[in-house]
């Protein structure tokens, strides 16, 4: 594949509950992208597989995808590569807490992509904490009743934190037209964009 025919990957992240999917959507429906969401690729497998607590735990370390979670990222990995390759442009949404933490999984990520980095970018979807647990309890999903009982699990310092990777920052607190027009807003230079 050549230059010219690499596809353009946009990597949403953020804890569960952020506004990553809405956001998505909103951007896919916009660019007329591929929207490759880890919960809609995985859940009904992961979820007659028994489950874990899913908690992305950041790791700068090479994941042996050996937990039911890492196997789910290999699938969203897998597939976006696939449609790359293909010419379509992606959009991923995870909560992709290792790859934004730290730059080793976060070029990891891209190697699996294989397209050059210059064509992946990631946007972190920044919601304070307590929003995120009123989220999750308003939306009463089955995959949240844990996490909320065990919120210090899932919302800690290093979960929560601001990506250590470039990105671009949406507030999660604006709404869903917001967000979307900040993020063109960021990338009003570039042509594959627009």
């Amino acid at each position: 594949m050549t230059e010219e025919d690499a596809g353009e990957a946009i990597v949403v992240c953020g804890v569960p509950g952020s506004g990553k999917t809405t956001f998505a959507r909103g951007l896919a429906r916009r660019l007329h992208w591929a929207l490759l969401d880890l919960d809609t690729l995985t859940n009904p497998l992961f979820q007659y597989a028994g489950g874990e607590f899913l908690v992305d735990v950041p790791s700068p370390g090479l994941n042996v995808r050996a937990s039911i979670n890492d196997i789910r990222y290999t699938c969203l990995f897998d597939t976006a590569q696939e449609n790359l390759a293909l010419g379509v442009n992606v959009i991923l949404v995870a909560p992709f807490t290792s790859e934004r933490i730290f730059p080793e999984a976060w070029a990891r990520l891209i190697e699996h992509l294989a397209i050059p980095d210059h064509r992946v970018h990631l946007v972190w979807l920044d919601t304070p904490p307590g929003e995120v647990v009123n989220r999750m309890q308003l939306r009463g999903a089955a995959r949240d009743i844990k996490k909320l009982k065990e919120s210090h699990r899932f919302l800690t310092p290093d979960v929560t934190a601001s990506p250590r990777v470039a990105h671009t920052r949406v507030d999660g607190l604006q709404t869903p037209t917001e967000q979307i027009e900040h993020f063109f807003a960021e990338f009003s230079g570039r042509a594959v964009l627009l």
